[in-house]
């Protein structure tokens, strides 16, 4: 019942953030702990383009997903991003932009 609970949440939570925003995927290897997910939700809600409470880190799926302000007036710095995520010591995999692989 815990799983199907969490998983219904994690599934709310990221149609809610698609709802609102544009939203960048990124896939992540090497999320084990909800400390470290802490981590790149504090140091990605920091970024120009978002804000803390539209940043998504799931640990089971290895995704961090972030809505971008509607405000923002240029394209998100996808380099800032993965330079950050790569300095908390995990590896980017692959990039998503509203659902279109942008990087690798």
């Amino acid at each position: 019942m815990k799983k199907l609970y969490t998983t219904f949440l994690v599934l709310l939570t990221i149609g809610f953030l698609s709802a609102q925003a544009d939203t960048l995927i990124f896939k992540v290897k090497g999320l084990v702990c909800s400390f470290c997910a802490h981590g790149l939700n504090k140091g990605i809600g920091k970024l120009p383009f978002t804000n803390k409470n539209d940043v998504f880190v799931d640990i089971e799926n290895q995704i961090v997903k972030v809505a971008v302000n509607k405000n923002y007036k240029s394209d998100p710095h996808l380099e800032q991003s993965m330079e950050l995520i790569k300095s908390t010591g995990y590896d980017v995999d692959k990039v998503f932009f509203n659902e279109k692989r942008v990087w690798r």
